[in-house]
């Protein structure tokens, strides 16, 4: 059931942070390409109808589209939506990129998606054609080496999920790629397909990757070998926080889990905010705030994921942002878990839900131990989780 939603707006101080300010900074939008004013297009990128083809099908090849206007200013986060389709073939895919390199950068051809090569590079890849010990199906992947030249090898991925079928079905996608300090998320099509924990600060032996307090190129790479594809894309507008001015944020939306979640489920809260930034986030439990951790991503982004979830996250949540000028916080939603312990689902915690446990208490590990009975969060089924779920057994009966 959907909770949460279009809550009371209650006053609230804006949060603050220390952003390092940057010499660069990137505002812009093409509703179509009908003129490239702005870009750098390298290889096989080139407009088209009013579109931006970054390889022709037929022929293999790579190709490269950088905003050049002006360097894009990341400490302090950004958002870019575009939308973009695959027509005439499916190979082999294409990339958002974040790079230090050059503003006519480009990589190799086939699997290396015009983005393998280029040092000082983040590529957000939508890979539809696999081969070579990558994973087994298409795919979104945020890759990077740090200062190393970038890879399309699975070493090199930070996190992936699996697109649908429909993404090479020559028809339009609109795509969203979110990052503040910590958290980049992508959504596809509205839904949020991929959650990769990140900090640009840190990529360089832990340090910042890019140079100029964060400054660095964006845009678009594609690659096609022995199969190709015409690789568009069809607009796209882009925000970094570093220079936008000042204004009042509103709420969009907030909401916790559709379903009540049970011990071991990956549960997504979500806020979606407008209005100017730097924006600031901060996700609250019980009106404290949450840290990152190692079940915790995006405690202060829009998108916060608890993976696994456990009895001791029920409870009421609360999510605030700000900028500079003001803030504002919204009201609470109560979030519960299925009982916990009623393995078999006859809502008695009972001698049947032991005997379920057992097996996952030899097991150990998660996975493939059964999550619903790693009570800790801790990724293992132990003595420790199996103190957590007495109480339950002794109580009997499901509240």
């Amino acid at each position: 059931m959907r909770t949460g939603l279009f809550l009371a707006i209650s006053a609230g101080a804006a949060l603050t942070a220390q952003v390092a300010s940057a010499q660069c900074g990137a505002v812009f939008s093409f509703a179509d390409f009908s003129s490239s004013n702005g870009l750098t297009l390298v290889g096989d990128a080139a407009t088209n109808n009013g579109k931006l083809r970054l390889t022709p099908s037929g022929v293999g090849g790579a190709g490269a589209a950088w905003y050049t206007a002006s360097k894009a200013g990341l400490n302090a986060g950004f958002r870019t939506t575009f939308r973009a389709s695959i027509q005439n073939g499916t190979a082999d895919g294409f990339a958002f990129v974040i790079q230090d390199a050059a503003s006519d950068a480009i990589g190799g051809t086939g699997s290396d998606m015009g983005y393998s090569g280029i040092a000082r590079s983040v590529a957000i890849e939508f890979d539809t054609f696999w081969c070579c010990g990558e994973f087994d199906g298409a795919h979104v992947s945020v890759q990077t080496r740090g200062p190393d030249s970038n890879t399309f090898e699975d070493s090199a991925s930070l996190a992936h999920a699996f697109l649908p079928d429909s993404f090479t079905d020559g028809s339009s996608h609109e795509i969203t790629i979110e990052y503040t300090s910590g958290l980049l998320y992508v959504r596809l099509d509205g839904d949020t397909i991929l959650f990769c924990p990140l900090d640009l600060g840190q990529l360089d032996n832990g340090g910042q990757l890019y140079g100029d307090n964060g400054c660095a190129w964006v845009g678009f790479t594609a690659g096609a070998g022995g199969a190709s594809a015409d690789q568009l894309i069809e607009s796209w507008d882009f925000t970094d926080w570093t220079n936008v001015a000042c204004g009042p944020l509103t709420p969009d939306q907030f909401e916790g889990p559709q379903d009540t979640p049970q011990t071991g489920d990956r549960v997504v809260f979500r806020s979606r905010v407008g209005g100017p930034g730097p924006r600031y986030y901060q996700w609250k439990r019980e009106e404290i705030g949450l840290e990152e951790g190692p079940r915790f991503l995006g405690a202060r982004s829009e998108v916060m994921v608890i993976d696994p979830f456990i009895p001791a996250d029920a409870g009421s949540y609360q999510f605030s942002a700000g900028n500079s000028c003001a803030g504002y916080g919204i009201g609470s939603i109560q979030v519960g878990i299925l009982c916990p312990g009623d393995l078999n689902g006859d809502t008695y915690v009972d001698d049947a839900d032991f005997l379920l446990f057992l097996p996952a208490y030899d097991t150990l590990l998660v996975p493939p131990a059964d999550p619903r009975c790693d009570w800790n969060g801790d990724r293992a089924v132990d003595d420790a989780d199996f103190l957590l779920v007495l109480p339950y057994y002794d109580k009997l009966l499901c509240d």
